[in-house]
């Protein structure tokens, strides 16, 4: 084994021994959110320790060196066309008529996107990647029932005077996700007396599986093949927090690593930041005919 192969290794066990002891840290903190799915927040990726290299596939056969530089990192941006948005009815007392604020769970019209509920939340931010801890930051747990993939949804909620503001990017058709107040504001008093979401949707969320292979090497490294005999001038990788056992996305936030001009039948090894094997999931894959 050399010694760049064991430093990754070592790296990798070591992020396995900060998200455990960063889960009985928050067990230990005396959150307001008994629910299990709001621990997952303390599991923050290390960043990349040392940029992405030119590999050998290890399943077998050599490839040449890709002329690609090394990968970029980005965050999801809104798409620029965006649909109006839609306001979320509030419950209203069934003798009186009166408008009684929202309620959780609550649909959002017109979509298959349901907020099942609003709290609170001690422990790690993760929006904006800071890992800053906040006290009482309002949170959401959003659920896609749909057929199709959420690109990307903006929901603002009024919670006394405070206006609140979640953003959601790359939402599988049939998952969950939980979602941090994007600026880390805290819920203020009172019932929420009104929200709306904006909402852009995708046919589907490509993972270009007969232009690239994208394999996850276990020690928070991807490798990525070009499965073609061109090069390919941009691949894009998507990728999001997700817990396993309780089957949720975490965090709004989705990130993706651009690579440029990846070279006919030649694979690279990349170290994304934010990204771990234990709790990362590509959640899409896009390639271009440009470099974009």
């Amino acid at each position: 084994m050399n010694e760049r192969n064991y430093l990754k290794i070592l790296v990798g066990v070591l992020c396995v021994g900060l998200v455990f002891l960063a889960i009985a840290l928050a067990l230990i903190l005396d959150s307001q959110l008994p629910d299990p799915i709001f621990g997952i927040f303390q599991t923050e990726s290390t960043a990349a320790t040392e940029e992405s290299q030119p590999s050998t596939d290890t399943t077998g056969g050599s490839f040449q060196e890709t002329e690609a530089p090394d990968p970029t990192e980005e965050q999801i941006t809104p798409p620029e066309d965006q649909p109006p948005a839609v306001v979320i009815p509030p419950e209203k007392n069934p003798q009186t008529g009166e408008e009684l604020g929202i309620s959780f769970p609550c649909q959002i019209p017109g979509y298959d996107l349901t907020v099942e509920k609003m709290e609170p939340y001690n422990g790690i931010f993760v929006e904006d990647g800071s890992n800053a801890n906040i006290q009482n930051v309002a949170m959401l747990l959003v659920k896609n029932n749909g057929d199709f993939p959420v690109e990307y949804t903006q929901i603002r909620v009024m919670c006394g005077q405070e206006e609140l503001l979640f953003d959601i990017s790359a939402l599988p058709a049939g998952e969950k996700l939980v979602v941090q107040e994007r600026t880390g504001k805290a819920i203020s008093e009172g019932k929420a007396s009104s929200a709306s979401a904006l909402v852009v949707q995708r046919a589907n969320m490509e993972m270009s599986e007969n232009k690239v292979q994208v394999i996850d090497n276990g020690d928070n490294t991807l490798t990525v093949k070009n499965l073609t005999d061109k090069t390919i001038p941009t691949v894009r990788i998507f990728y999001k927090y997700y817990m396993e056992n309780e089957e949720v996305f975490v965090g709004g936030i989705a990130f993706t690593v651009r690579i440029s001009r990846l070279g006919a039948g030649a694979s690279m090894t990349i170290q994304p930041s934010h990204y771990t094997s234990q709790t990362s999931r590509v959640v899409m894959v896009l390639t271009y005919d440009s470099e974009v």
